[in-house]
């Protein structure tokens, strides 16, 4: 796993967890609107690391875990806010419920959280696999193709693909459709912030979500997975600023 980071070290923490095939350059956007507030911390995941192809995914709690491995080591105890987005949703989550770091206002975009079995995980599988070999195969088409779906993120997702791991694929389509959701007080659903846009498959595991009735929703209408970051990062980053008092709820 590497780290990047932006930012002055003396102002407040914020943790940004990206998307499955993607990096942390994905927030680069967002980041810009952020720099002169708070100091940035962006991991690009394992297996995602094109620098880096020995590295796999195994699973979002080993990512969880290296990543609050590394605030340790840096001596930081609290963050303002985490902001995770897709599969990095869910590895926010983890990082969240760890209580090894205190954490003010957590931000969950377009997190598949889901509990399906076996069958499903090995379709999503194939599936995202198929992505990864069509994309080593002709990278400029496949890089337009994914571009219709994620606006600006095409030629850098399919960078990403083309250095994926098979055994990467397989342990990403576990994470993304096998997620426990864990018991939260009162107070620890408060902090959370779930975000969602009205035309992404996503959004039919928010009926799990009820069962964080404290918990803030946000619903983002006409937009797809995570496209309300992609369009306006400079929206995104006052949202990330407000108190989570303030937010929508949904």
């Amino acid at each position: 796993m590497r780290f990047k980071t932006i930012g002055n070290p003396d102002d407040p923490r914020a943790l940004f967890i990206h998307a499955m095939f993607t990096d942390s350059e994905s927030f680069s956007a967002l980041a810009e609107y952020l720099i002169e507030d708070y100091f940035v911390i962006m991991p690009t995941l394992d297996g995602h690391d094109t620098q880096n192809e020995n590295s796999d995914f195994i699973s979002y709690d080993d990512e969880a875990d290296k990543i609050l491995a590394y605030l340790q080591e840096m001596g930081i105890k609290e963050l303002d806010f985490i902001l995770g987005t897709s599969l990095g949703a869910i590895i926010a989550f983890e990082v969240y419920r760890g209580h090894k770091v205190h954490i003010n206002k957590v931000f969950l975009d377009g997190g598949p959280f889901f509990n399906f079995g076996s069958l499903l995980q090995k379709i999503m599988m194939k599936k995202f696999w198929s992505i990864c070999s069509k994309t080593r195969q002709n990278p400029g088409f496949a890089a337009i193709k994914i571009d219709k779906l994620f606006p600006g993120l095409g030629s850098q997702m399919c960078h990403v693909c083309c250095h994926m791991s098979k055994k990467s694929v397989s342990n990403l389509a576990h994470a993304c459709y096998s997620y426990s959701l864990p018991e939260l007080g009162e107070a620890e659903q408060k902090a959370i912030t779930f975000i969602y846009g009205t035309k992404e498959p996503a959004l039919m595991c928010s009926r799990r979500l009820k069962k964080y009735k404290y918990s803030s929703f946000i619903r983002k209408a006409g937009y797809s997975h995570c496209g309300y970051l992609l369009s306006h990062p400079d929206e995104y980053a006052e949202m990330l600023k407000e108190s989570p008092h303030n937010l929508n709820q949904g």
